[in-house]
């Protein structure tokens, strides 16, 4: 039997360091509303954006009281979108009880439209946004998401969220051949948004999708930083998973780690 349940990592992560990660859902199969292109979990029909109770608090206690591994962050991530567990603000609370590390949570923002959810966000030190697509056609096209989730609710609530956030907000973009030419577009929602920070990632892990060169990714860095000065918005800081360093970190728990990561 796994010694841990809802736990894996740590893992060296360019964005968090060394991450530990907590995993609200912890279900065998994919629980995402989103059905994205390049998804490392495989392909799947998107479930509905319907928030459930997956794991107990208790539950996850429990398995923290047992962990003894250092990190930088404790990170909501896992097997499917994390923001679907309609508890991840009693999980929190037990993080807080049983670990001192700053928390952070990876989202794909389908539900950011809710103020309940923009308020449990909130209690995180680090939020870290989805966002892979400038109009409502190419987010479509490459998130596939279930029924009834739009993109226009989705900028509006991440706008919202924003202003007056006391932790910190990245918006992430997966850029893939399809979205790669829209620089200028990203840049324009990033300044509309004001994150603290864009992260520009391409898929690493196998995937369907190819992902883009060093090249090709120094290049959107360049455009959206030059746009983002010409917007007056140069206070976003711009990172890439090519230019930052990720440390070497032995996981407690390789099997359960690497599932979670699409490698088994």
């Amino acid at each position: 039997m796994t010694q841990f349940k809802y736990c894996y990592g740590p893992v060296g992560s360019w964005r968090l360091g060394a991450s530990l990660g907590v995993d609200p859902i912890s279900r065998p199969e994919k629980i995402c509303d989103y059905n994205c292109v390049y998804c490392q979990l495989g392909d799947c029909l998107p479930a509905p954006p319907d928030r459930a109770v997956y794991v107990q608090p208790q539950a996850l206690g429990a398995e923290l009281d047992l962990l003894k591994a250092p990190a930088d962050y404790l990170t909501f991530s896992g097997r499917g979108e994390p923001t679907l567990a309609a508890n991840i603000k009693e999980l929190l609370f037990e993080c807080g009880r049983r670990r001192t590390e700053k928390t952070a949570i990876i989202t794909n923002a389908s539900l950011i439209y809710s103020e309940k959810l923009r308020d449990e966000l909130s209690a995180f030190d680090f939020v870290i946004a989805k966002l892979d697509a400038p109009n409502a056609e190419l987010f479509n096209e490459i998130n596939r998401p279930a029924p009834g989730i739009c993109f226009d609710e989705i900028v509006k609530g991440l706008v919202r969220f924003s202003k007056g956030l006391r932790g910190r907000l990245a918006i992430q973009t997966m850029l893939i051949d399809r979205n790669k030419a829209y620089a200028l577009d990203f840049a324009a929602l990033y300044s509309k948004i004001s994150p603290d920070e864009v992260q520009l990632n391409t898929p690493l892990r196998p995937c369907p999708a190819k992902p883009l060169s060093r090249n090709e990714m120094a290049l959107a860095c360049l455009i959206t930083g030059a746009e983002l000065k010409r917007l007056g918005a140069d206070g976003i800081r711009i990172i890439n998973v090519y230019g930052e360093e990720t440390p070497d970190v032995l996981p407690v728990s390789a099997p359960d780690t690497l599932k979670r990561r699409g490698k088994i």
